[in-house]
């Protein structure tokens, strides 16, 4: 009895661990080509195939290698070389590369398949595409190959689109302020530049939808039958009205009509590729030459604008002497010139008395009068200016 219940104590101290290994496990390492890395709890170590990953699992990748995931959601993904992914329960962090999503089942209670950038959130239902993020331009792109996908900003989540098969977007926080680039649709040769960064691996298989694609009846096999694009909406091939009981139908047969046949996709890649290749012509013709003409219609400024020199209505003006004022002045005065050393420039001298008498009789004791004097000062004057002179 004691080895019984010894036994279930030690099976019940189990169980909880079990559940809860069990459950960390996230996805499955499935295939991988060339070398690569994970790393959690601080360790990094080699990526193996086969290995189970748990979540806060990072991954990183060597050029030129890659790496095959399934987790427990039925999804795929393919991580290319020089590639770094964090895997989460039913989402995955992609931080650098290129990776091929492929959701091949939805859950409601799971949720859509999710893949998360530093600026971008993808989802999608069942479907696959190829995501891209580039940490140095902070840009994230999307080319979608089956289903639709939901394609919006994570800083900003009222910016987002919805894209179809065969349609190409990408954001980028510079680029219209981080809101999703309309949907573009790609050709056949960029699908396949962007696939051959993948090796082996290939889009959902056609054989299998095809097969998916008939519908067995109690009466006789079923026979899928291809109409053409161009009849697909015509009244009597309407798939309503065949539903309803339409002659024209055996019975025991059932139609399926594909809405994108390759008619029709042709002549939107051809029409495409005529609006890009007008666009590049009109690129590389040289640009018309214009005369340059002087051109006076220009907007008023607040900046004044002086001249000097210019031509002005010549007004002739009497010239006045310097002692008279201009005519225009209410009041005249006459101004007399007077020498540099009289008006009051010099400073006054006071003579004493005796000074003053002095020169009184010095005039009077003179040899000659004023007169005689002011001659001989002329007559030495001459003298010196000949013998100067001549």
């Amino acid at each position: 009895m004691k080895k019984v219940i010894s036994l279930l104590i030690l099976t019940l101290s189990i169980m909880p661990s079990m559940a809860t290994s069990r459950s960390s496990v996230m996805a499955v390492v499935s295939d991988l080509k060339g070398q690569a890395f994970f790393s959690i709890g601080g360790k990094t170590k080699p990526l193996k195939a086969g290995m189970h990953l748990s979540a806060q699992t990072e991954i990183f990748t060597e050029v030129g290698a890659q790496v095959s995931i399934n987790d427990y959601y039925d999804h795929i993904y393919h991580l290319s070389g020089a590639g770094h992914v964090i895997v989460h329960r039913n989402l995955i962090e992609l931080k650098e590369g290129y990776l091929w999503v492929k959701s091949l089942a939805y859950d409601e209670l799971k949720g859509p398949l999710r893949v998360n950038t530093a600026n971008a959130i993808a989802e999608n239902k069942t479907g696959e595409a190829i995501i891209s993020f580039d940490s140095y331009s902070g840009k994230t792109q999307i080319l979608t190959i089956k289903g639709d996908f939901s394609f919006r900003n994570s800083l900003n989540e009222y910016q987002n689109i919805a894209l179809t098969e065969g349609q190409f977007s990408f954001i980028q926080n510079d680029h219209e302020e981080g809101s999703p680039r309309r949907p573009t649709p790609i050709g056949y040769a960029s699908y396949q530049k962007v696939t051959s960064l993948f090796s082996d691996i290939d889009a959902f298989d056609k054989t299998a939808i095809n097969k998916q694609k008939t519908y067995p009846t109690n009466e006789a096999p079923v026979v899928a039958k291809r109409v053409p694009a161009s009849q697909a909406y015509t009244p009597k091939s309407d798939p309503f009205s065949k539903v309803l009981g339409d002659q024209g139908v055996a019975p025991g047969q059932t139609t399926v009509i594909k809405l994108r046949s390759p008619a029709s996709v042709k002549e939107s890649e051809n029409k495409l590729l005529n609006y890009y290749q007008n666009k590049v012509k009109k690129l590389a013709s040289p640009a018309p030459k214009k005369k340059w003409q002087r051109s006076y219609k220009q907007k008023k400024s607040s900046v004044p604008v002086v001249i000097y020199g210019a031509s002005s209505p010549k007004v002739e003006k009497k010239r006045y002497p310097a002692s008279f004022s201009s005519p225009s002045s209410k009041k005249t005065f006459k101004k007399a010139r007077t020498p540099a050393s009289v008006g009051g420039m010099l400073p006054e001298v006071k003579v004493s008395p005796f000074e003053a008498e002095l020169g009184r009789q010095y005039k009077k004791q003179m040899r000659h009068d004023q007169q005689v004097n002011e001659l001989i000062d002329q007559l030495k004057s001459i003298d010196m200016d000949y013998k100067k002179d001549y």
